[in-house]
């Protein structure tokens, strides 16, 4: 006899605290009501698309490099995102943001080699947000 569970295999947007790895160059993630967490492995890293109602993800680029200015588009209502990225990048802000932000949590580290990689960030964040960190 079962035990009365079934598994309908991955949802896309449904991860529930696994990490998901992909060498993909560019990420898409889609969270609503629910939470994701990606860590991008990527040499050729290019940017994507994070989409958050009333959701969140994290994006783990640590691992990952570019090699051209990657453009990432984030959607956040009532919802969040958070990036962590290598010391050695330099993030550039064209999101619009209403009754939210994007919050930039690393620390600055005086005499640091200045940064060599840019990440754009565009998209719109309505009473929600990002927040940047590095480790």
């Amino acid at each position: 006899m079962g035990d009365g569970k079934t598994d309908s295999g991955p949802v896309e947007g449904i991860v529930g605290n696994r990490e998901e790895y992909t060498d993909d160059d560019v990420v898409k993630s889609t969270c609503i009501f629910s939470g994701s967490k990606k860590v991008i492995l990527s040499k050729h890293f290019k940017g994507g698309e994070l989409v958050n109602v009333f959701g969140g993800c994290e994006i783990d680029l640590t691992q990952a490099d570019m090699t051209s200015p990657a453009v990432l588009d984030v959607t956040a209502i009532f919802g969040g995102a958070t990036l962590v990225v290598p010391p050695n990048w330099a993030i550039r802000s064209e999101a619009l943001t209403i009754f939210g932000g994007i919050g930039d949590k690393r620390k600055i580290i005086a005499g640091s080699e200045s940064p060599t990689r840019t990440l754009v960030i565009k998209g719109t964040m309505a009473f929600g947000g990002m927040e940047i960190k590095s480790y």
